[in-house]
């Protein structure tokens, strides 16, 4: 913490001076980011113009969220622009996010625009950081979109949590969605095993094998790393309660080429606090082995960041403290082999958070980020390194950043103004999504498309609109359905919106 106080008092006046309204500190690394309005980094990728894309989270409170948070950078870590997301009246959060085939984003989150307990919240951005298209599943109680991925067909799957708002039972659940956001299907997991409770989902992978996995935790029944992997339909092909340890839960995991699979966490064993572990096991969810970082050096400690290199070499961020009280702690990046023998060791700071996300970059060097208590706010400190864990150089040549964007981007607070999605038994299985009619975009204002399956038989077609409440507004019958596979377009001729349909035929 002394550290980089003294920068931050040092490169003051910069801050002084800016006319940005967010704060990054003009050093080579570590870059800080928003720590005079309590920032959370959630993630970090490298878009295709060498420039970084960090999607993180301002806080009202230690426990109350105001806006989601989009950064772009440069090479060297200096904002580009940034775009908060939400209105300062509602709790506004955002939690993962993924690049598109086209380079665009989409994000996932939660909102209290509807409901004040939260609610999961999917947002897509074009390339110039404006909102595509942004959908709200409103469900009772408090839940939210924890995970996100792109998937090759176009389409995305979404991981929410306690959807639904039956908290014992259904705590994790996988949602696809379309290209604009519509859900295809939705699968609660963890429904067969009675012994696996309060169930919760960390992240959300597509697997080289082309699967799904969700790594997190649950008690069966102390608290255990979880991981769960399903097909491409979110059918549950096997589900790992890490046996070994009587505390734990997994987080940041990596997949080799060969086959193995890779997990850190903080395990705890009887009489031992909990350390920071690598976890072992197949893509078969043979279970090989766990191995600990820094091992009896320690008091306690934990891993979250993970990336392997080469399939030989892992970097790890870590939590560590020799502190039984934990007033203080250390955070550190170590490089290791795949046994957790470790070959090089540096500390970021005096704290007691780890670095939440390690990546490679397109001159390979490694970006580290995490979030830090500074000066009695959260903020996000950036660093570049290269593989001996030294900082790297500055680049002074002149790169072109968002050239998919015919304009200059600005930044900007932008509100949200989503559809909805109301109901959990609205939204079909596989299945089921497979024999009905399509109906998009749905909810829709003004016009709407209709999509026939190759088995829908000659007849009529009664189309039914619901308000965001569920009470029946309008109804229209007498459309015919006579041509198979076919699309129909019909508008609405009054005034009104629409949000929810039911069609017969």
């Amino acid at each position: 913490m002394t550290n980089l106080i003294k920068i931050l008092i040092q490169f003051s006046f910069l801050i002084l001076f800016s006319t940005m309204q967010v704060t990054c500190i003009s050093q080579a690394w570590p870059k800080v980011y928003g720590y005079q309005m309590n920032a959370f980094n959630r993630d970090i990728l490298e878009d295709y113009d060498k420039g970084y894309y960090i999607c993180a989270c301002l806080l009202k409170s230690g426990s109350e969220y105001k806006y989601g948070w989009l950064i772009k950078t440069d090479i060297n870590g200096n904002i580009i622009w940034h775009k908060k997301f939400g209105s300062h009246h509602d709790e506004n959060a955002f939690y993962d996010f993924d690049q598109t085939q086209d380079h665009s984003l989409i994000i996932s989150g939660a909102t209290s625009l509807i409901d004040p307990e939260i609610d999961p919240l999917f947002i897509k951005l074009n390339t110039c950081g404006e909102i595509e298209w942004c959908k709200i599943y409103l469900s009772p109680g408090f839940n939210t979109a924890n995970g996100v991925i792109s998937l090759p067909d176009g389409n995305f799957l979404g991981m929410l949590q306690y959807y639904g708002g039956n908290y014992a039972h259904v705590r994790i659940s996988l949602v696809k969605m379309d290209s604009e956001g519509n859900p295809i299907w939705i699968k609660h997991l963890a429904q067969e095993d009675s012994t696996v409770v309060n169930e919760e989902g960390r992240h959300l992978y597509f697997t080289p094998d082309g699967n799904y996995l969700v790594a997190g935790s649950c008690f069966s029944p102390s608290l255990k790393p979880y991981f769960i992997k399903t097909d491409t339909s979110g059918e549950e092909i096997w589900d790992v309660k890490w046996p070994v340890g009587n505390s734990g839960f997994a987080n940041r995991t990596v997949f080799t080429s060969y086959g193995i699979i890779y997990s850190a966490c903080g395990l705890q064993f009887p009489g031992i606090p909990r350390k920071p572990y690598i976890l072992k096991f197949s893509e078969d969810g043979e279970i090989i082995s766990q191995f600990p970082l820094l091992g009896d050096t320690i008091e306690r400690g934990g891993a979250d960041a993970l990336f392997l290199d080469s399939d030989s070499i892992f970097y790890s961020g870590i939590v560590w403290t020799d502190d039984p009280y934990l007033y203080s702690g250390y955070s550190d990046i170590l490089k290791t082999d795949t046994n957790g023998n470790i070959k090089l060791q540096r500390r970021l700071m005096n704290d007691l958070f780890a670095p939440n996300k390690i990546i490679k970059t397109f001159d390979s060097k490694l970006l580290t980020i995490g979030s830090y208590e500074l000066g009695g706010n959260l903020g996000i400190c950036l660093w570049k390194m290269n593989t001996d864990l030294e900082d790297d150089t500055l680049y002074t040549q002149p790169f072109t950043y968002d050239s998919l964007c015919p304009y200059e981007i600005q930044s900007d607070t932008v509100e949200l103004d989503c559809g909805l999605f109301v109901n959990i038994d609205e939204i079909p299985t596989k299945e089921e999504y497979e024999s009905t009619i399509k109906i998009s975009p749905n909810p829709a204002r003004e016009w709407v498309v209709l999509t026939l399956p190759d088995v829908v038989a000659e007849g009529e077609v009664l189309l039914v609109v619901y308000d965001i409440f569920g009470r029946e507004a309008w109804r229209h019958g007498g459309m015919e359905a006579w041509r198979h596979g076919g699309l129909g377009a019909w508008r609405h001729g009054g005034m009104g919106v629409w949000e929810r349909w039911s069609i017969t035929g």
